[in-house]
Formats: C-alpha cells, structure tokens, sequence
C-alpha cells in the first residue's frame, strides 16, 4: 500500500500525452491538467465527454495506476449570463463542470480517486487578449463571491460525500 507522505505522483498537461509518456510508470498517481472545450475545440461543449473519457481510459489502460483530474474548468465572468451558454458566461462554465462530472462519475468507483476544480477563485494574470482582466476560471470572483459555478460545486461535493456504499480501496 502507498504511503501517502511518500506517494510520487506524475501530472501531464494536454490530452494525448499518454501515447508518448513514459514518466507515468514511475509515478504512484497519474495527475491530469485538461481544458476539453477552452483552450482547443473553443465553445463546443459536446467534446468534453468523449475527449475527457478517452483520455482517462487511455492513462488508465497504458500505466494502470489511480487517476487525479488536478485541473479543468473554463473562464466566466461573473454577472455574465448567455442562453445557449456561450464561453465566459456563468451558464459556459456550468456546462464545462457539468460534462466533466458525468465522466468522473463513470470512472469514481474503478481508477479516478479525486477531482479539483481549476479555480478556487479569480485571479490576477498578466494583460493578454486571452484575458478579461486576470484568470477567470474561479468559482467565487476575487473578492471571493459565489458564481453559479460554486453553487454547482457545493451540490456535487455535499452528495458525493453523503453517498455511501462499496469503494475501490485495490488500486
């Protein structure tokens, strides 16, 4: 069994590392950093299931270790509300989150032993035009206050912790 204060873990960046990584083998936890329907494949949330899916199976298959999502989300601006949700809107980064945890949902109970949302809250970043003044993948604004997101959030972790039944403890 792994020692927690001694568990090396391995994060990848990108979606289709694991053809070609071989750092994972050494490592006790797989960590995976994606921004299905963000960085590429801009504004087409019907992505995010398949490419998220096959890329667990596909670390999952080549190392066969425990898989971290340490890293996922998308940019809103709070008070930005667009129907059909459309990027930086608060409803955008809902149906990011909401697509993500269907698959986690699939994979919790085999290899996926965590999730962590990519931001706690909005931050400063240097002036780009990928930018609205600073990161905005937070799910408070940087004077902490909630955006839909972490309403969303709250309700997931609130049930996950109250489910009860058998877990995977053979990894």
């Amino acid at each position: 069994m792994m020692s927690p204060e001694n568990a090396l873990k391995h994060t990848s960046r990108g979606s289709h590392h694991f053809c070609t990584n071989f750092q994972g083998q050494f490592a006790d936890v797989v960590c995976l950093n994606n921004y299905y329907s963000w960085y590429h494949d801009m504004g087409h949330l019907e992505v995010i299931k398949y490419q998220a899916k096959y890329n667990l199976e596909q670390w999952y298959l080549k190392h066969h270790k425990p898989i971290i999502q340490t890293e996922y989300g998308a940019d809103a601006v709070a008070g930005l509300h667009m129907d059909p949700p459309m990027m930086f809107s608060e409803e955008y980064q809902q149906e990011v989150m909401m697509n993500y945890f269907s698959v986690f949902d699939q994979f919790r109970q085999q290899y996926l032993i965590g999730e962590m949302i990519w931001n706690f809250a909005d931050f400063m970043t240097a002036q780009s035009t990928t930018r609205v003044a600073g990161n905005k993948k937070g799910i408070f604004t940087r004077q902490r206050q909630p955006k839909t997101a972490a309403f969303v959030l709250r309700d997931r972790y609130w049930k996950l912790a109250n489910q009860t039944g058998p877990r995977n403890t053979e990894l």
